[in-house]
């Protein structure tokens, strides 16, 4: 059974996450209500990035001096005050604001939430426990392509951040009941710089390049793939990335089977299981049906991936747990960003079966590296007290 404060954790990446990603389909309502066009709107998702990424590197640090629990408590209040300037925006620029704001509280939040997840789950099933806190992006997937698109047309955009007020204002509350505290292991300050230097994070920090540009690469032409090639509507691409985020969140239900096996084994089965994957939708994603039931497999070894890469990354050094993990969020934003643009002329020369494959390149590469890792850096971190 999930206890109170994985459940919290969970909670907490849910909204965080959902946060992230609810701009996306409401560009069209914001716009007619701010003015301009949808792509200017777009700039605040842009800001949102940036500032995430910047967050992540900068004040991720802050944790492994002050605490996790701390750092996760200041970054929900940022968020708190950046949902309250969205809803109050009046204009493009106090939007793009807004967000960029939400992105230093998001650049905290989910280092500090992975930093605390392999530490308060129970001994020994620390990859079980992070795949329960990963979950969470289900929820926000969910939430945050399909509920804020829904919720926009029928109340209006700023419901939708009404709505990720109250919830993250629920989280907070919830979190000065439950004990969220562990024990510091840094005794002098961390950094990017100091992160950079723990034996095993060139390697980790690749891999987890490696996956999240091979995932965006193919994610962000879903909508177009199947608008333009397929010829059906938005509504259908939400169906397959319903259908993912099923699949990403039922991986949940094996993360305690694969969390005995090797931790090296592990990152080959989920890499090569993606590599297979993309090619598989580069040869029969042009049907609906099939690419539909292939994104919920996409889901599940997805899911396997990202526990693996942040499982890794945080057992590398416990005493620079929140700086490493910083570093692993920035990568993430940045593969956001970079997935969307360096895919962008594959899928204008070869639609989405080109994105696919160069995707299965992407984790390829990934599988390579798992496989020439070096033993003593596929360890376990020491001991958290």
């Amino acid at each position: 059974m999930i206890s109170r404060p994985v459940a919290l954790l969970t909670a907490a990446i849910a909204v965080v996450g959902a946060n992230s990603m609810v701009l996306a389909p409401i560009t069209g309502a914001v716009a007619r209500d701010l003015g301009g066009d949808p792509a200017e709107i777009v700039q605040a998702a842009a800001a949102y990035g940036i500032t995430t990424a910047i967050s992540a590197i900068f004040l991720a640090p802050r944790a492994d001096v002050i605490g996790p629990d701390k750092a996760l408590k200041q970054s929900v209040v940022i968020l708190i005050l950046s949902m309250i300037l969205s809803i109050l925006a009046g204009s493009k620029w106090a939007l793009i604001g807004a967000q960029a704001l939400g992105g230093i509280g998001a650049g905290m939040a989910i280092p500090a939430i992975y930093s605390l997840a392999p530490q308060l789950g129970p001994k020994g099933e620390e990859k079980r426990t992070m795949g329960l806190v990963l979950s969470g992006w289900t929820l926000a997937l969910v939430g945050g392509v399909a509920g804020s698109g829904f919720l926009a047309e029928w109340a209006g955009w700023r419901a939708v951040y009404w709505a990720l007020l109250l919830a993250i204002v629920a989280v907070f509350i919830v979190m000065q009941r439950i004990d969220l505290r562990v024990e510091k292991l840094s005794t002098s300050p961390t950094s990017p710089l100091t992160a950079l230097r723990v034996p095993g994070i060139g390697r980790g920090l690749f891999a987890a390049m490696a996956l999240m540009l091979g995932f965006y690469g193919t994610y962000a032409f879903i909508g177009a793939h199947v608008d333009e090639a397929l010829g059906l509507g938005t509504d259908r691409a939400a169906v397959v990335t319903l259908f993912y985020g099923t699949g990403f969140g039922l991986a949940a239900l094996i993360d305690r089977y694969v969390d005995r096996l090797p931790q090296r084994q592990a990152g080959i089965l989920s890499f090569t299981g993606l590599t297979m994957i993309y090619l598989v939708l580069a040869g029969f994603g042009g049907t609906f049906a099939l690419l539909t039931g292939f994104a919920l497999l996409w889901g599940i070894v997805q899911h396997l991936g990202l526990n693996f890469v942040v499982s890794r990354l945080s057992s590398l050094d416990a005493s620079q747990r929140g700086a490493v993990l910083g570093l692993n969020s920035a990568v993430t934003y940045i593969a956001v960003t970079g997935g969307a643009l360096a895919f962008r002329p594959a899928y204008e020369a070869g639609g989405l079966m080109l994105c696919n494959l160069l995707s299965a390149i992407c984790v390829g590469a990934a599988v390579i590296e798992s496989l020439t890792t070096p033993k003593e850096e596929l360890r376990t971190a020491p001991s958290d007290g």
